[in-house]
């Protein structure tokens, strides 16, 4: 038989990197859907424009599912929820994990920490963490005081790892995405079972396997060692070009470049995150050779250049008055910033800003 993918959070991003799998014919692959979206694929099929080639999934071939618990047990699983629904996610994933099952995160901000807490803790505890901000405080402090922690050793699942994604989709209706640029994955990993990685910090099996699952498909991707670096690398992207989009109301990626004072802006967001991120990496005892820099800015600069009008997803949220990811997209990276005395002015006046509109419209 073939491995079981379930695709967790079946909106612009999880639809595009299942579809993406399924395309090889090498997996089961399984969506978790709602509404309007699941009756509308599950008699239409799913419908996949990209600028990669498009992908069509018949109804008689699409695994459309609303309720997790008869997905049955998967190789692997795919979350790609907001953060802005974390809490929602042992419910929907425990289902789910077997001893074997490999988890992927591809999800915005710094939710890695939380995301396992809240798989490896008792279903209780997750209500009860809701509205403590600083969840992740403790995991942090091993490494401020200069005693790297040793990796948490998993026992819900094999191993759970984080997923950045640098691409432009949007679901444009049920059953319909719209995929038009990039699309490059980063996997990096957040926790294993493995005792080689949690004695000695080898990641072998977990990058292997994660260049199996995506090594046949059309998807860019490259394993990051450090979920550190990582995160902050796909930062340099979000708190931009996210930020500015939503603190001037709502705009689009290319009326952000070319503009001149808000492409200064972005430049100059870019090398606070940077800053703050290499100030992460320094005290987690990462070599020099790890730190973010130019090639990082040049990237994130050139990928915004040539993607035209992109709505990022929360300039999207914000427009329809939808749940903004402000905790783990940038209120978060914020906080580790200040914790690390890292100024940070530019940042601060954009989340500043964005929690603003937040609280006006009560986007939580």
């Amino acid at each position: 038989p073939k491995p079981i993918i379930a695709v967790i959070g079946s909106g612009a991003v999880g639809c595009y990197y299942g579809a993406r799998l399924y395309e090889t014919g090498l997996h089961d692959v399984r969506f978790h859907m709602r509404g309007d979206h699941y009756t509308l694929s599950k008699s239409n099929g799913l419908n996949v424009t990209s600028y990669y080639g498009d992908i069509f999934i018949p109804p008689e071939e699409l695994g459309a599912y609303d309720d997790p618990n008869d997905m049955g047990t998967a190789d692997w699983v795919i979350v790609a929820l907001k953060s802005t629904s974390l809490n929602a996610a042992p419910a929907l994933v425990r289902p789910l994990l077997g001893a074997h099952t490999r988890v992927i995160a591809i999800m915005n901000g710094m939710i890695d920490q939380d995301f396992v807490d809240m798989l490896e803790n008792d279903p209780l505890d997750g209500e009860e963490k809701k509205d403590n901000i600083d969840t992740d405080h403790s995991h942090h402090q091993h490494y401020l005081s200069g005693v790297p922690a040793l990796p948490q050793k998993l026992t819900c699942c094999a191993s759970i790892y984080a997923g950045m994604a640098l691409v432009c989709s949007n679901k444009i209706g049920p059953g319909r995405i719209d995929h038009s640029y990039a699309g490059k994955l980063t996997g990096a990993l957040s926790a294993s079972s493995s005792d080689s990685w949690t004695r000695h910090g080898n990641q072998d099996e977990e990058r292997q396997a994660f260049f199996d699952l995506w090594g046949a498909t059309k998807i860019e991707h490259v394993y990051e060692e450090d979920l550190t670096r990582g995160r902050w690398s796909k930062m340099c992207w979000n708190l931009p070009f996210n930020g500015i989009s939503v603190a001037m109301g709502g705009i689009t990626v290319d009326k952000i470049v070319n503009d001149p004072g808000l492409r200064r802006l972005a430049y100059m967001v870019i090398d606070e995150t940077i800053a703050a991120g290499n100030a992460d990496l320094e005290g987690r005892g990462a070599e020099p050779s790890a730190f973010l820099g130019k090639s990082e800015k040049d990237a994130m600069m050139n990928l915004s250049d040539t993607m035209g009008p992109y709505k990022p997803s929360t300039m999207l949220d914000f427009k329809a008055r939808r749940p903004m990811e402000v905790k783990y997209l940038f209120r978060k990276p914020l906080d580790r910033a200040k914790q690390l005395n890292v100024p940070v002015p530019h940042l601060e006046t954009l989340v500043t800003q964005i929690e603003a509109f937040q609280r006006m419209y009560d986007l939580y």
